[in-house]
């Protein structure tokens, strides 16, 4: 059974330029058939479902695109949940902090004044509503699994294509 890794990423050494695979990748993706979306920014790339097949769980590979050994490309591929799922995860596990900050300061003044500290509650409340949201992740990530099977030969198809 494989590894769990939060945000899957493989790598690629080619013996063309980088402009060489930005522009098979490009192509590949301008293709009217294609099942994909994707954007160039330089010596990066974002691929995506395309809109109307996309679902919240749908990953989003991120291309790093850099010259390698002997005139070489190494291309850096990670998957990652879109942006707006990763800035909702972020919140939450940000909001939890705060939680647990709030309350294990609040249950120390609870101590210090002899009161009930009920307030520590927060910290297992906080623990667990974790355990939760990094198990959602995992779920989600297990529902884009075989998205992220297929951008990945996508990207080796275009690599094949190259040699």
């Amino acid at each position: 059974m494989s590894k769990v890794r939060m945000r899957p990423e493989f790598d690629a050494d080619l013996a063309c330029r980088p402009p060489t695979f930005l522009e098979a990748l490009e192509t590949t993706l301008r293709a009217g058939a294609t099942e994909w979306d994707g954007r160039l920014f330089g010596d990066y790339a974002i691929v995506r479902v395309r809109a109307d097949q996309r679902h919240f769980w749908s990953p989003a590979l991120h291309l790093q695109v850099e010259a390698g050994a002997q005139g070489g490309t190494r291309v850096h591929g990670k998957f990652s949940p879109s942006s707006p799922i990763w800035t909702f995860f972020v919140a939450i596990y940000v909001l939890l902090s705060l939680l647990v900050l709030a309350g294990v300061s609040y249950g120390f003044v609870q101590y210090n004044l002899q009161q009930s500290p009920w307030a520590f509650w927060a910290l297992p409340l906080a623990l667990a509503l974790g355990g939760f949201t990094y198990g959602a992740t995992l779920i989600g990530q297990g529902l884009g699994a075989e998205d992220m099977y297929r951008m990945r030969r996508l990207i080796d198809g275009v690599i094949a294509g190259i040699r």
